[in-house]
C-alpha cells in the first residue's frame, strides 16, 4: 500500500526539482554548469536550457501524478475493474512509475546531451548511467515479479528462484496454511513491489520472517521451523503462495507427520 504514494512523492519532488535552479543559483547548484569557466558560462544559454529542464520535469511529475491517481481510484475501488485487470495493474504499477521516471531522465539527458551544461566529455556519462540503471531495474522486476516454485524431495522443502532456500525435513516444526501475511513493519533484505514480496521482512510485532507471496494469491503456506540446539531466539517462518493450496495437500499426504499444527 506504500507503493501507492510513490507516484505522488515523485510528482512532488520533480516538480520542485524543475524550479529548484534559476539563473540566481544556477553556478552552485546546476551540475555541469558549476564547473565551466566563467567564459564558458557566459556562452552558454542558461535561460533556454532552464526553460527546456523545466517543461521536462513538469512533464514527467504531471504524468506521475496522473498515474498515482488511478492507482488511487484502482485501489480505493471508486472505479470498478474486473479482478483479472486488477490484478495486471498491481503488476505494472511499480515498473510503470520506475520505468517513466528513469526512461524519461534517460530520454531527456540523450536527446539534450549537446545541450547539457557539461564538457563534451562527460555528456555521454549521464544518459549512460541512467540507461544501465533501466536495464539493472528491469531485470530486478522480472527476477522479483517471477513466481517461485516450490519442490519436495525426499529431504525436505526446496523454494527456487530469488532469495531462493532449502528447508529439511528434520528443520520443519508445522505447516499450515493462513490467509494473510502478518502485518509487515519494514523489509529487512529482499523485494517488494505491488504484486509480490520475497526475502526477509520485519512485522509490526518484532518478528523476522521470510516471505515468498504474491499478493492476489491465497490461502498462504506457512512454514515453521524448529529452533536451534540450545538457541532460545525465534525462528524465522516462512510464508509461501504460489499453489500454496495444492503444495499443502501434497505435503499432508507424503510427510503428514510434519504438518500437525492447525
Amino acid at each position: 500500500m506504500e507503493l501507492l504514494f510513490l507516484p505522488f512523492f515523485l510528482a512532488i519532488l520533480f516538480g520542485g526539482i524543475g524550479r529548484l535552479i534559476h539563473q540566481g543559483n544556477a553556478a552552485t547548484w546546476l551540475n555541469g554548469y558549476n564547473t565551466l569557466t566563467p567564459e564558458e558560462q557566459a556562452a552558454f544559454d542558461l535561460s533556454g536550457y532552464l526553460k527546456l529542464q523545466r517543461r521536462f520535469f513538469d512533464g514527467l511529475a504531471m504524468g506521475l501524478f496522473l498515474w498515482g491517481l488511478l492507482g488511487g481510484l484502482v485501489y480505493s475501488r471508486l472505479v470498478p475493474i474486473p479482478e483479472a485487470m486488477y490484478d495486471l495493474y498491481r503488476l505494472w504499477s511499480a515498473p510503470v512509475t520506475l520505468f517513466w521516471t528513469l526512461g524519461g531522465l534517460a530520454w531527456f539527458t540523450w536527446t539534450y546531451r549537446d545541450r547539457l551544461p557539461s564538457p563534451p566529455g562527460l555528456r555521454w556519462l549521464a544518459p549512460g548511467v541512467l540507461l544501465g540503471a533501466l536495464v539493472l531495474v528491469t531485470v530486478l522486476m522480472w527476477a522479483g515479479d517471477r513466481p517461485s516454485e516450490l519442490s519436495m524431495h525426499p529431504d525436505g522443502l526446496r523454494i527456487s528462484g530469488m532469495y531462493s532456500t532449502d528447508l529439511p525435513w528434520e528443520t520443519i516444526a508445522s505447516i499450515d496454511t493462513v490467509a494473510t501475511v502478518p502485518p509487515i513493519r519494514f523489509k529487512i533484505n529482499g523485494f517488494a513491489d505491488g504484486f509480490s514480496a520475497k526475502g526477509y521482512f520485519k512485522t509490526k510485532s518484532g518478528t523476522k520472517v521470510k516471505l515468498f507471496v504474491r499478493h492476489n494469491e491465497k490461502p498462504i503456506l506457512r512454514i515453521h521451523r524448529k529452533l536451534g540446539a540450545g538457541s532460545s531466539n525465534q525462528t524465522c517462518p516462512v510464508y509461501y503462495s504460489n499453489r500454496a493450496a495444492w503444495h499443502y495437500e501434497r505435503i499432508l499426504q507424503e510427510k503428514p507427520a510434519v504438518a500437525t499444527r492447525p
